[in-house]
């Protein structure tokens, strides 16, 4: 894997280890002119005659703004989507449903020094999901120099290995968010009321993956630790903490079960559409990111 470990200078994009999405910003900056609106907090939708007609912002001293225009991506999150659409009055039996995230477990183990060669490098270690094993599991440390620039260290006599276990989960229209229009944020729209559990078959996996890490970490020759003072050496992770959210505007052609077509068009509204997590349908236990990124840059072309 290249890396490329200096500054992006001027939106210029570089393989960097670290950069923000702000940086594709500067980079489109480079490619095309457009207008960018910012502290502009977008409350709704326009819709008329089944057709988009623009959105409405405000301004942090509340003050509203109709931009109008014939196409509106929404982008927002897997919870913020389909919090808009919802307060714009978009009709749809899937919106906010169908809430997917990773179970998660972590786990941290130590090896000693003296079973690698001399000059070591990091550790970056996947075993994906298989139908079989419905679940993945990450290896990567040295913890103290995973992430770092070019220097020299010293020698330790024992390293520490963090292990990571995503798994997959069901469907269910019972996972969803909805609006509480009894409390309201600071612009007046309704916050979101979330609704998740997990199902026996979701539980059944997270003691499957508990023991695929522990199996492989014995394989690898670790020995288990605590990640944190007072946890057990495998510990299943709060809810949400990985941020793989998908799934409360899924596509689908059925607009009963989902909530955009397969280009990401909310159904029944024409220029209206949706690119970020939250259109995936199904999801595997890997990170969805890249598909995410696969879905935006084929659909482009439409909008």
């Amino acid at each position: 894997m290249a890396t490329d470990m200096q500054p992006i200078q001027f939106g210029e994009i570089h393989s960097n280890v670290f950069f923000s999405s702000i940086d594709f910003i500067a980079r489109a900056l480079n490619v095309k002119a457009f207008d960018l609106a910012v502290n502009a907090r977008a409350v709704k939708v326009l819709v008329q005659d089944g057709k988009c007609a623009g959105i409405r912002v405000m301004s942090p001293e509340k003050k509203s703004y109709d931009l109008k225009a014939n196409h509106v991506i929404v982008s927002a999150s897997t919870l913020e989507t389909p919090r808009l659409l919802l307060n714009s009055g978009i009709k749809g039996k899937a919106i906010g449903h169908y809430l997917k995230i990773n179970t998660f477990v972590e786990a941290h183990g130590t090896v000693g020094r003296s079973s690698f060669p001399e000059v070591l490098g990091t550790l970056g270690i996947l075993i994906p999901q298989t139908n079989e094993r419905p679940y993945q599991i990450q290896f990567y440390g040295p913890l103290e120099y995973f992430y770092y620039q070019a220097s020299t260290k010293i020698l330790q006599n024992e390293l520490f290995v963090r292990i990571l276990g995503f798994g997959v989960i069901e469907s269910n229209d019972e996972n969803r968010i909805s609006l509480d229009p009894s409390r309201l944020d600071e612009f007046g729209v309704p916050r979101l009321d979330i609704r998740f559990n997990y199902s026996e078959k979701d539980k059944r996996i997270i003691r499957e993956m508990a023991a695929g890490v522990e199996r492989a970490a014995s394989i690898m020759g670790l020995r288990l630790i605590s990640p944190k003072q007072g946890e057990p050496p495998i510990c299943l992770r709060e809810t949400g903490i990985d941020y793989h959210e998908q799934g409360t505007c899924r596509m689908g052609n059925d607009p009963e079960t989902s909530a955009t077509n397969k280009y990401g068009q909310v159904h029944g509204i024409k220029g209206l559409y949706v690119a970020d997590n939250s259109v995936i349908p199904s999801t595997g236990a890997a990170n969805p990111t890249l598909t995410t990124g696969c879905f935006g840059h084929s659909d482009r072309r439409l909008y």
